[in-house]
């Protein structure tokens, strides 16, 4: 537990480091001053992911895809930049707020939403923490909430906008409304949910909006009460430690099928809360060589069967399959000239594919969901029972790699394991051996058997989830089984 809390720290300094060191407190006037100007984009690739560049020092954060396909981010630069996904090209770039009162520094803005007017709302941390972007006279028009926005989505029912405001331990929502003399207005209710809960994400379903508290260690249900447009909120479920659920820093929701997703930031994990069992299950990412977490982040709903996330210190993008529960981790190809961490802190699906954010490399990319990979990995076993102390008798576990016949590949594929037990993903008092650490595809006809032997040294007693996986180095797939130690 002592680990778990130190992970825990480090991953929500990290946030917190990154969403106020970099923020200048300049101050920008009310007066719109946008301007649009087209760019050059070199295009950077490997099979599975292209990127693109923004200018340098943009430092691109929050980004949405709208209804037609446009790319929308929010550059710390204080610029909104537009990129056409259909030319590969920076198609407008809008500087935020005055330029004659350009910011110093730069200016984090972490959310950015469309509504149903097709209206663009961004965040940016300082005096102005929300705006409004009209694309059609390309004005923005600043509005005032306790604290800038994490995270926003929108009430497709009804079109109102609920956001997270992380350290403003305060959750709120954006309602259209239009007075008697029929002009446009927005109307903002804020309400607070607790010290130090920071929440982070947040996920609209049935009348209710869940709430990931990231220092709270919480995942929490407000029911929605809307008197004649008066909206206030009525807690009717907290899942946390405090009621015997192990939840570790939570970042982002997604509820489906009474099932609670979510991010665990400082465990490096995805995790399922099942609300028919109440039990909870870790699902590990693969370990990387630059960091001993991953710190996965963002939630995004696929129209194939799964979520995407982005590993804030990971280097990938991952899609987790809710339907035979299996990881595809796709390596982002390209690293920052001064370090090794892309800190891909943005994403947004759009039909099949994702684009996210690259913080340090001032860079956007997408991955087409569609593109298969040259191999494959199963097993027939899903969970094991392990003696705390095997003595010299290892557990056996057999998996399977596939090879893809419609795509050559010459890349050696590797074997590595992850736990749910420990945050650094590692074994706990445990060692793991591989018969074959690395294959070359021509060894694979078809498929290959490779065994895997764990061996115990009085290991924590308790229930985990294993990820055996396989890389080439751009893409890692992983399959999980259960397993319990005694």
């Amino acid at each position: 537990m002592k680990k778990i809390k130190i992970i825990t720290i480090f991953a929500i300094s990290f946030v917190l480091i990154l969403l106020f060191f970099v923020s200048s407190q300049t101050h920008l006037f009310e007066r719109n001053n946008t301007s649009t100007s087209t760019y050059s984009v070199t295009k950077n690739h490997t099979p599975y992911v292209n990127e693109y560049d923004l200018p340098v020092g943009s430092l691109p954060n929050g980004i949405i895809a709208d209804k037609k396909e446009f790319i929308w981010i929010v550059g710390s630069d204080s610029n909104l930049y537009k990129f056409d996904s259909r030319l590969d090209k920076i198609d407008s770039v809008y500087f935020i707020g005055d330029k004659e009162l350009k910011p110093k520094g730069s200016i984090m803005g972490w959310a950015i939403i469309q509504d149903k007017d097709e209206m663009i709302w961004l965040s940016q941390s300082g005096s102005k923490p929300l705006w409004r972007f009209d694309p059609i006279n390309e004005k923005f028009t600043s509005y005032v909430t306790s604290a800038a926005p994490f995270q926003m989505k929108l009430d497709e029912k009804n079109g109102n906008i609920w956001f997270t405001t992380l350290g403003g331990n305060i959750i709120g929502v954006i309602q259209k409304i239009i007075p008697s003399n029929l002009e446009i207005d927005y109307k903002i209710t804020e309400f607070e949910v607790g010290n130090d809960s920071f929440p982070s994400g947040l996920f609209l379903e049935n009348g209710n909006v869940w709430v990931a508290e990231v220092v709270g260690n919480k995942l929490v249900r407000f029911r929605i009460i809307d008197d004649m447009n008066t909206i206030s909120i009525e807690k009717t479920l907290e899942i946390s430690n405090e009621y015997k659920t192990d939840v570790h820093s939570p970042t982002d929701i997604f509820v489906t099928d009474n099932k609670i997703w979510f991010t665990e930031h400082g465990t490096s994990t995805i995790s399922q809360y099942n609300l028919d069992t109440i039990q909870v299950k870790q699902f590990p990412t693969s370990t990387n060589l630059f960091n001993a977490t991953t710190l996965p982040f963002w939630l995004k709903e696929s129209q194939n069967h799964g979520l995407w996330i982005n590993e804030h210190t990971g280097n990938k993008i991952a899609f987790f399959n809710t339907t035979d529960m299996t990881l595809l981790e796709y390596e982002i190809p390209s690293r920052p000239y001064d370090g090794t961490i892309v800190y891909p802190l943005g994403l947004t699906a759009m039909q099949d594919s994702v684009w996210f954010s690259e913080w340090n490399t001032d860079k956007i990319g997408v991955i087409d969901r569609n593109i298969s990979i040259p191999f494959d990995i199963s097993t027939d076993i899903s969970q094991i029972t392990i003696p705390k102390n095997t003595a010299g008798e290892p557990v056996i576990i057999d998996f399977t790699i596939h090879k893809n016949q419609d795509i050559i590949s010459e890349k050696p594929i590797s074997f590595v394991v992850s736990s749910s037990m420990d945050p650094a993903l590692g074994l706990v008092n445990m060692t793991a051996k591989f018969s074959n650490d690395t294959i070359s595809p021509s060894e694979i006809e078809d498929s290959k058997k490779i065994r895997l032997l764990i061996e115990s040294n009085f290991a924590l007693i308790g229930n985990y989830t294993l990820a055996i996986s396989a890389t080439d180095g751009l893409v890692t797939k992983s399959v999980f089984v259960d397993m319990m130690i005694n």
